[in-house]
């Protein structure tokens, strides 16, 4: 499978890793299976997307992004869910700065390295969340 979705315990964390390509269809199904697990946590969900083994073109990005603008439910544009990426991939990247843009909801999408830079930003984050 193009990507593994699990909840990480004791945290409101999922965990999207994506191996092999990402398309609109591997990206649909990460975000259905990322909203039947956040609705089983209160309060803000972060949902890590692991894409150090993912692949992809400009194509499927423009088209991940126009399948977020028919549903941000579950996407990183929903309010219940922050995103972190990790991994340097340049779609990734290319993905974030879209969000960026106020008709995708001006979401900034941090990147880490590694899981575990992104887990200490989120202990920081929630912190100071209170």
């Amino acid at each position: 499978m193009p990507v593994n979705v699990e909840k990480l315990p004791n945290l409101p964390v999922i965990v999207l890793t994506y191996e092999g390509h990402m398309d609109v269809e591997t990206v649909k199904s990460a975000f259905t299976q990322s909203v039947v697990i956040a609705v089983t946590i209160d309060g803000i969900v972060y949902r890590i997307s692991d894409v150090r083994k993912g692949e992809g073109s400009f194509a499927d990005v423009v088209n991940i992004i126009k399948s977020i603008r028919e549903s941000a439910l579950g996407s990183s544009a929903d309010p219940k869910i922050k995103g972190v990426f990790v991994g340097g991939h340049q779609l990734a990247r290319m993905y974030a700065d879209f969000l960026k843009q106020e008709q995708f909801g001006s979401t900034a999408i941090p990147f880490f390295q590694t899981l575990e830079e992104a887990l200490e930003y989120i202990e920081l984050d929630r912190k100071q969340q209170g």
